[in-house]
């Protein structure tokens, strides 16, 4: 039940930093850095907590092979991936970063976590999938931010004399 209720916080944490991001991604203008970093580290805290805390112990230690899914759990936990961090994107985009750096910070914490899990041996699986599908969610979340901030410059440009 508690696990239930954590997951739920979480997702609810996701979806309110998406809100956010996205609410002032269509405000025009230079964005003020110091929010948008605090919200990124309010998304890594939630992140952290949710990958780093014992799991279940089942399955195997380390997966190396990509895009392999051994049911339709690990299926659903891949689109999970995925959208745990679009926010992640979304906040870096919102922030001045460009894609390439995006890439670079989603790579760079997904090996973080999952080189800890992988240390930490508490029950999780240190997964090449989750590299994957992490990088995957913050690029999603970059390019949705871009699409956000040229709708929100459009808006404020006047139309063209007919």
């Amino acid at each position: 039940m508690l696990e239930y209720l954590l997951s739920l916080l979480f997702a609810g944490l996701l979806v309110a930093l998406g809100m956010v991001a996205v609410g002032r991604g269509l405000i025009p203008g230079p964005v003020s850095r110091g929010p948008v970093v605090l919200l990124t580290l309010i998304w890594a805290a939630g992140v952290a907590f949710m990958t780093l805390r014992p799991g279940s112990g089942l399955g195997v230690r380390l997966n190396l092979v990509p895009l392999q899914f051994d049911g339709r759990g690990s299926a659903v936990d891949a689109v999970l991936n995925v959208f745990v961090f679009v926010p992640l994107g979304l906040l870096l985009v919102l922030a001045g970063a460009r894609i390439l750096t995006v890439l670079g910070i989603a790579l760079a914490a997904t090996l973080t976590i999952e080189i800890t899990q992988y240390l930490l041996d508490d029950g999780r699986t240190a997964d090449v999938n989750d590299l994957i599908t992490n990088t995957a969610g913050a690029l999603l979340g970059a390019v949705l931010m871009l699409g956000v901030r040229a709708l929100a410059r459009r808006r404020i440009r006047p139309a063209p004399a007919p």
